[in-house]
């Protein structure tokens, strides 16, 4: 593949990414994910109190990945001194080559890793998540050695992989999956993200929370950023996102509503139009409650940039904390900032660290 059709697939699979690591970075998430999408004969073995989310990142530049997807480890509940990692491979789209050389790249780096530092090499159970519009076809790594003479399998360095196909899974069968948390709202949105028709009429059901929410900002992020997504996927106006968004809870609507301050950049140049010549109308003290609630008028951009800016240096910071082996290009195109600005906090917080 050339490095141009590469870069374009990239940045066209960047909001199913994006959204993808978001959730599976939270490690509630990724246990609810083992309990009730995997085997019995895998999870009943799991220690899930010791359950944690690498640091290290592993980068496989010649399947145009430039950023790993999510690795978790955790070990036996005998107490047994394997480390099991656990790979999660995101997939919106069937790959050309078979799956088996990106998770044979992935494998190798991994056990370089613990061949490094000194340590057994670690067992790795890898898992595509797949949100395609066909059925993924799961082959043995043997199938793509045609033709051999039986006793020469044996050196094809044959492994399995767990898949999850939501194009095989009915709406209602992911809605009504017990205990899945906020795997549900996620996977509809995944499910539903080559139909707009879709998304619409499954609105509540991708975005209604429910339950009591804890008193971090956890809840919050995850659903804005599922907002978001969406929003990204089909450029939805936010007047669309709201009016659909009317039979959610009072929480959440709150949240949707404090999206553009923070970081909707596309939704607030929308509403500097819409608000501009109210703005100036209307004065700097009137036209600055005003253009909060359209968008920001134009006509106070300047007086009010400072305050903005200190909102957008708060998420980057928020996301830095959470994910902080992530890249900078990986949180500025999240939140939609400049890379500078995330370089600038990034450094703020290691200074602060080291203080």
């Amino acid at each position: 593949m050339s490095t141009g059709k590469r870069a374009r697939n990239r940045k066209k699979e960047q909001p199913h990414d994006a959204v993808f690591k978001i959730f599976f970075g939270d490690v509630v998430i990724v246990r609810n994910y083992l309990e009730h999408y995997t085997l019995p004969a895998v999870h009943e073995h799991i220690d899930f109190s010791v359950l944690r989310k690498c640091d290290t990142a592993f980068v496989s530049g010649r399947f145009g990945v430039s950023f790993s997807d999510v690795v978790y480890e955790t070990q036996l509940l005998t107490g047994a001194p394997a480390r099991i990692l656990f790979l999660f491979e995101h997939k919106s789209y069937q790959p050309a080559q078979p799956i088996y050389l990106q998770l044979l790249d992935y494998l190798l780096q991994i056990w370089e890793e613990d061949v490094k530092n000194k340590r057994p090499l670690a067992l790795v159970i890898p898992i595509v998540v797949y949100h395609g519009t066909n059925l993924w076809e799961q082959k043995s790594f043997t199938d793509y050695f045609g033709g051999l003479p039986e006793h020469w399998y044996a050196f094809v360095p044959d492994f399995r992989y767990w898949l999850t196909d939501l194009s095989e899974m009915s709406i209602r069968e992911i809605h009504e999956k017990k205990e899945s948390e906020r795997l549900r709202n996620l996977f509809l949105a995944l499910k539903l993200s080559r139909t707009e028709n879709l998304v619409r009429k499954n609105w509540k059901k991708i975005f209604n929370f429910g339950g009591v929410y804890e008193q971090d900002d956890r809840e919050r992020i995850l659903f804005q950023t599922l907002i978001l997504y969406i929003f990204n996927v089909f450029d939805m106006p936010q007047t669309e996102i709201k009016k659909l968004s009317q039979e959610l809870p009072e929480l959440e609507n709150s949240w949707i509503d404090a999206i553009p301050d923070i970081l909707g950049k596309k939704w607030k140049k929308a509403g500097l139009r819409k608000g501009y010549r109210k703005g100036l109308k209307i004065g700097q003290e009137k036209g600055l409650a005003k253009g909060l609630e359209e968008g920001l008028a134009k006509g106070l951009e300047e007086g009010h940039e400072k305050g903005r800016e200190e909102e957008r240096k708060e998420m980057v910071k928020k996301v830095i904390l959470k994910f902080p082996d992530w890249s900078d290009v990986a949180v500025a195109e999240l939140i939609e900032v400049e890379e500078t600005l995330v370089r600038q906090v990034r450094s703020e917080l290691t200074s602060k660290s080291q203080g």
